[in-house]
């Protein structure tokens, strides 16, 4: 059976590190590379944009502006037959039940958030999934922080 590795991707980068040490890793052992983006989403009945939340319509947009974004990404770094999902929700969690549901073997993803506020108050994806996955978490190191 055939591995697969969950990268989940915020989209900030064009070039992710987790994505280029992925694929290379996906090539020497014939894995599947899977692509996911979560998109932080707060349902509203309002037409109107709301801090953290797109209503329906612009939903479907921004699905479609992050699958192209996506799959360009993964072209760049050698992967161009990578399989794309995008989910709604927390990060960390949609992670998690996305790795659990496709049953993946390994879970490679950045650590991007050096600001100690945003980490004392937020919380790290990167900790959370690493804490709460029911498979391997490889975290890769943004070498440029």
């Amino acid at each position: 059976m055939p591995r697969k590795f969950l990268v989940p991707l915020d989209l900030a980068s064009e070039t992710p590190r987790e994505l280029t040490f992925a694929a290379d890793l996906a090539k020497a052992l014939d894995a599947e590379v899977i692509l996911l983006h979560v998109v932080d989403y707060l349902p509203t009945l309002l037409p109107v944009e709301v801090p953290g939340g797109y209503p329906l319509p612009q939903l479907d947009i921004v699905r479609g502006a992050a699958t192209t974004k996506m799959q360009r990404i993964a072209a760049k770094a050698g992967v161009p037959d990578a399989r794309t999902q995008i989910e709604t929700g927390a990060a960390a969690e949609q992670i998690v039940a996305f790795a659990k549901r496709e049953r993946v073997d390994q879970i490679i993803l950045g650590s991007h958030s050096h600001q100690a506020l945003a980490r004392m108050v937020l919380g790290s994806v990167a900790d959370r999934v690493a804490h709460t996955a029911t498979c391997p978490v490889t975290i890769v190191r943004d070498l440029k922080h």
